[in-house]
């Protein structure tokens, strides 16, 4: 057998076609909210809220996930 990369094999062995994209996903990583001081300031600081609650994320995380269709319609 004659030595081959990978690079040979793909290319010759695999081809990829995309006909369109049915979902797309998007990581997004904060440091400062990674640990409860950081949410707490989020909610207060930036939020405004006086006493922080995983209660206010709810309507945020819908108003999110709900903009998302609407978004993709719009084009």
């Amino acid at each position: 057998m004659i030595a081959q990369n990978v690079a040979d094999i793909l290319r010759h062995h695999v081809k990829l076609t995309v006909e369109g994209i049915d979902r797309m996903y998007l990581n997004v990583f904060v440091p400062r909210l990674q640990h409860e001081t950081g949410i707490v300031g989020f909610f207060r600081e930036h939020r405004g809220q006086p006493l922080p609650s995983a209660a206010l994320m709810q309507p945020m995380s819908r108003a999110t996930a709900g903009a998302v269709p609407q978004g993709a319609a719009q084009g």
